[in-house]
């Protein structure tokens, strides 16, 4: 009994030590950034900034955190956002002496090797990223461009072949979210493996990678917003225990193996074979498995986020017809005027006004990533906005609160409307712009397929347009839309005829 009573006793002190730590520990994080406002549970627990990453409402809820907090908001116990423009700029300035936070070893998913987006290490990230930029800003590889024509006229093909109405014909409504995110998969998979997945062509996710980010997607950003959960799943172990493998099955699997085969084949003899992206980061000294790794990526960043820009833009021009017709307008003009080929190109894309402000205005409107990029705030710590915020803090741009924010985007901006852009002096429209490409990310962070999005978006909308008239199917449904650090759009129909530009 007295050896019962004992254990009793150890039983009750382990359990006062754990809960007076816990108890402390919290206190500790609470006390911190006490100062900052935000939401009260997001100051001790990670609860807020779980729960509004998994239940599809990411985005309107931090929409509003900058008119109720103000500019800086505690959404953690170590984490704050800012939407404010300025200072986002200059946390990720090349100069700046914010590293990335713990935040970015949530995309990770090779135990040994980082692509340029989880680097967390501003000299090890600058390195890499000098040895990919050529690659992906497309000065050596001389048919990206042609590349995106191809796969626009595989959507084209696909769009008459199964979903054009004609005359006296019903036809089947096209689901326009489907079809954007297998034209990025194909575009992306012939840029960066010489050879499409052929997805436009079957009308289909042949490998089932837009199902497997439908799924995912809400568990990765809760796994990735959670240090502790963060710290133990993408460990080195973690990452080779539950991480994806190329004799795996799965979507991720099928696509690491197809990865890896196209880089062997381009480490292998004579590095000026290859005129293409991945020939381009052998030729300035990218390892093979680094090679492996950025390739990779690029599918999982750079598919679904255009996706969702060219969907959504797409989507707001329907429900918007004056937008509609004064860019099909603008469009018309410059054929008749022979100002644009066929296809369009860059350079002609650019010169178009009204394009270009619904570009930007599709952007802004809803911006691809909702996600927190987090940076850690250096060992003196530092002062935003009058809240001194200590040394370790995450810190990350609020983009669904910037890009709908009055002061920089005028008292209609929860409108789609891209006259805004014309309407203003064009130091104005330039300050607007160079917000607005904040999603992007900034100076050393930028995204470095900055490039090949717009590229997709810029003649995508244009060629698409030029063909054919959309109307939303259903306008009661429209869209059915969620954000998970990106968006998941499903169940966008549409129906398409032949376009009346010429009629």
């Amino acid at each position: 009994m007295a050896l019962l009573g004992l254990d009793t006793n150890i039983f009750a002190l382990v359990c006062t030590v754990v809960g007076g730590y816990f108890l402390a520990s919290t206190f500790y994080q609470w006390r911190r950034l006490r100062h900052i406002p935000g939401p009260f549970v997001a100051s001790f627990s990670y609860f807020w900034i779980a729960r509004s990453g998994c239940n599809g409402k990411q985005y309107e809820i931090h929409k509003t955190l900058g008119n109720k907090y103000g500019p800086l908001v505690r959404i953690g116990p170590n984490e704050v956002s800012t939407d404010d423009p300025d200072t986002i700029r200059r946390i990720s300035n090349a100069k700046s002496p914010y590293p990335r936070s713990g935040w970015y070893d949530g995309a990770r998913f090779h135990p040994e090797t980082d692509a340029i987006f989880t680097m967390t290490d501003p000299v090890r990230h600058d390195k890499q990223k000098a040895k990919v930029a050529h690659g992906y800003s497309g000065r050596e590889t001389p048919g990206l461009e042609s590349a995106v024509d191809e796969q626009i006229a595989n959507l084209i093909q696909l769009i008459r072949r199964k979903y054009l109405r004609k005359p006296g014909s019903e036809g089947m409504p096209l689901d326009l979210s489907k079809a954007v995110s297998l034209f990025t998969l194909d575009v992306i998979s012939r840029i960066a493996l010489g050879t499409e997945f052929g997805c436009l062509a079957a009308d289909k996710d042949v490998h089932g990678f837009c199902h497997l980010v439908e799924t995912h997607m809400p568990i990765m950003n809760v796994l990735g917003d959670v240090p502790w959960a963060r710290n133990i799943v993408f460990s080195k172990l973690g990452i080779s225990l539950v991480g994806p493998k190329p004799t795996h099955k799965s979507a991720l699997g099928v696509m690491m193996k197809m990865t890896n085969e196209q880089v062997r084949r381009r480490y292998t003899g004579d590095a000026n074979a290859w005129a293409d992206i991945l020939g381009s980061f052998r030729r300035h000294g990218l390892s093979e498995t680094d090679c492996q790794t950025e390739a990779l990526f690029m599918f999982v960043a750079g598919s679904e986020t255009t996706a969702s820009v060219l969907g959504i833009t797409l989507f707001y021009l329907m429900a918007s017809p004056v937008a509609y017709q004064r860019l099909k307008n603008e469009m018309k003009a410059a054929i008749e005027e022979g100002k644009v080929s066929t296809p369009i190109t860059v350079a002609e894309a650019k010169a178009l006004p009204y394009l270009q402000a619904v570009l930007y205005e599709g952007l802004r409107i809803r911006p691809p990533a909702t996600a927190t990029f987090g940076k850690e705030v250096p060992s003196e710590g530092d002062t935003i906005h009058g809240h001194f915020v200590p040394a370790g803090t995450s810190v990350g741009p609020n983009l669904p609160s910037l890009m709908q924010s009055k002061i920089y985007f005028g008292g209609d901006a929860d409108v789609f409307r891209p006259e805004r852009f014309l309407e203003v002096p064009e130091a104005t429209r330039t300050e607007m712009q160079r917000n607005i490409e904040l999603v992007f990310g900034y100076g050393r962070w930028m995204c470095a397929g900055k490039t090949i999005a717009w590229l997709e978006l810029s003649k995508a909308i244009f060629e698409l347009l030029r063909e054919f008239d959309f109307q939303i199917f259903d306008p009661k449904v429209g869209v059915t839309c969620a954000s998970y650090g990106a968006w998941v759009d499903k169940d966008f129909l549409v129906n398409v005829t032949e376009s009346d530009m010429f009629t």
